[in-house]
C-alpha cells in the first residue's frame, strides 16, 4: 500500500549563516550579480562620493530580457571583485546602508528560494563553501528546520514550481506525491546509489510519457508501481546483471568537463580540483584510453566507494538539495538558472550532474589515497557547483552532449553511473 503523503519541504536553508572574511571561495569575488530593479533604483540614489561613482561604472541594466527581477547585473572589477567590496572583505553597500538595500541576489544568496503552493521552501546553492558543508557533511541536514519568513534575508523574490503551460506538460497537481517518491527512492540504502537513480529515470521516463499525451489520470498507478518496487526491492539482481562501461562514462566525463573549461570562467579551485582528477586516473599526453579507465575504476574502487560506504548521508543530502533546489522533476520558473524541458530532461540533466561529480570525485579519491574524506568532497562539490550550476547555457549543453551520445535513455543512464 502507498504510505499516506506527507507533503515533504525543506527549509533548512534558512538556518544558514554567513561566516563572512573566512569564507575560503567568497562569492563576492569572480561572480557577476543580477540585480533586481527595486534595488536598481535604490542605487540611483546614491551619492557620488559614497558608491554612486561604482554604481555608474559596474551597474547596468540587462540588454535584453530584462524584467523586475532580473533588471540589472552588476559587473565585477578587474580582479574579479565585487565593485562594492571594501578594503576589509566586507559589503559597502551593507556597510554603508544597512541590509535593506541589498540586491535580493545577495540578500538570499547561497539560500534558494521556491514558492510551491504559496508556501516559500528553503534549500541552498552548494556553490557557497559554507553551504555545501552544512548540507553535505551533516547526517540530518536536510531534515532541519528553520524559519523561512526570517527578517535577516528578503522574501519577495523567489523562483515557483513550473506550471506546465504550453508545450511542455506538467502534472503539477500530483506534485507532492512525486516528491515523496522521489525522496524515498533517494533515502532507500538497500540498494547502491547508482540503482537507486536508475530506477528514479525510469520513473522519470513514464511519468514524461503519460503527461506528454497529457494522460494526467495515470499518474496515480505509475506512482503506486514504482512505490511498490520500493517497498519490495524488487529488480535489484536483474539490474546488477546490466554491464558496466566505465571507458565511455570517462570519456563523457572528460569531455563534459574540457567544454566547460573551454567556455571560460572557471575557478582556480575547480580546475585544481581537475588537475587532481587527472593525476588520480594517471592522465597524460602519453597514456591511454585503456589505462586511463583501468585507473578510474581501480581508484573508485580502492578509495572512493569505501568512503562513501562509511558516509552514505553525502550523496544522498547532494541529491535532496538538488530536489528541492530545482523543485525536480518539474522545474522552475522565474529562475535565472532554468532549462525548460520535459520531466526526463530534468532528470537527465540531474543525473549527468551527479555522474560528473562523483567520477571526478573518483579521479580524486586515486590522487589523495587513504587521506580522501570530506575536505575533498566539499572543495569539488562547491566548485562544480559554482562553476556548473551557475552557467545556464552549458545547462543546456549537458543534454545536448548526453543524447549526441546516444546515452538518453535507459542503458545510457546505467552507463553514466555504474562502475563495475
Amino acid at each position: 500500500m502507498r504510505p499516506e503523503t506527507q507533503k515533504i519541504q525543506p527549509q533548512y536553508g534558512s538556518a544558514f549563516h554567513c561566516i563572512g572574511t573566512e569564507c575560503e571561495d567568497s562569492c563576492c569575488h569572480g561572480m557577476s550579480v543580477l540585480v533586481d530593479r527595486k534595488t536598481y533604483e535604490g542605487y540611483q540614489a546614491f551619492p557620488e562620493e559614497t558608491l554612486g561613482a561604482l554604481v555608474k561604472q559596474y551597474v547596468s541594466i540587462l540588454p535584453v530580457g530584462a524584467t523586475d527581477a532580473l533588471y540589472a547585473r552588476i559587473t565585477p572589477n578587474a580582479s574579479g571583485r565585487c565593485p562594492f567590496l571594501s578594503a576589509e572583505q566586507l559589503c559597502g553597500v551593507q556597510k554603508e546602508y544597512g541590509s535593506a538595500l541589498l540586491s535580493a541576489t545577495c540578500s538570499t544568496y547561497p539560500r534558494a528560494l521556491n514558492s510551491v503552493e504559496n508556501e516559500l521552501e528553503v534549500s541552498l546553492y552548494l556553490s557557497c563553501p559554507q553551504a555545501a558543508r552544512q548540507v553535505l557533511l551533516d547526517a540530518d541536514s536536510t531534515r532541519a528546520v528553520g524559519e523561512a519568513s526570517s527578517d535577516r534575508f528578503r522574501t519577495d523574490q523567489s523562483s515557483r514550481l513550473a506550471t506546465g503551460a504550453g508545450a511542455i506538460h506538467k502534472p503539477i497537481r500530483y506534485f507532492w506525491e512525486v516528491r515523496d517518491l522521489v525522496v524515498a527512492m533517494i533515502h532507500d540504502r538497500r540498494r547502491p546509489m547508482w540503482q537507486r537513480l536508475f530506477l528514479l529515470g525510469m520513473l522519470s521516463k513514464r511519468l514524461n510519457e503519460v503527461t506528454t499525451a497529457r494522460d494526467d489520470e495515470a499518474v496515480p498507478e505509475v506512482l503506486a508501481s514504482y512505490w511498490e518496487i520500493v517497498e519490495n526491492g524488487a529488480l535489484c539482481d536483474k539490474l546488477e546483471m546490466v554491464p558496466a562501461q566505465p571507458a565511455v562514462q570517462l570519456d563523457v566525463v572528460l569531455r563534459l568537463i574540457d567544454q566547460r573549461i573551454r567556455a571560460g570562467s572557471c575557478g582556480q579551485r575547480f580546475l585544481e580540483c581537475f588537475d587532481e582528477f587527472l593525476q588520480g586516473i594517471g592522465y597524460s599526453a602519453g597514456s591511454t584510453a585503456a589505462s586511463d579507465a583501468f585507473n578510474y575504476v581501480e581508484a573508485e574502487s580502492r578509495y572512493c566507494a569505501p568512503f562513501f560506504a562509511e558516509h552514505p548521508h553525502i550523496l544522498e543530502n547532494y541529491l535532496l538539495n538538488y530536489v528541492y533546489r530545482t523543485l525536480f522533476p518539474f522545474g522552475r520558473e522565474a529562475s535565472a538558472h532554468i532549462t525548460p524541458q520535459g520531466i526526463f530532461g530534468e532528470f537527465l540533466l540531474m543525473v549527468t550532474q551527479y555522474a560528473l561529480v562523483y567520477g571526478l570525485l573518483a579521479g580524486m579519491a586515486g590522487h589523495a589515497r587513504e587521506a580522501f574524506g570530506e575536505e575533498h568532497v566539499v572543495r569539488l562539490v562547491q566548485s562544480f557547483s559554482r562553476t556548473v550550476e551557475h552557467s545556464p547555457r552549458y545547462l543546456k549543453e549537458i543534454n545536448a552532449l548526453i543524447e549526441s551520445r546516444g546515452l538518453g535513455d535507459p542503458q545510457g543512464i546505467a552507463t553514466l553511473l555504474k562502475f563495475s
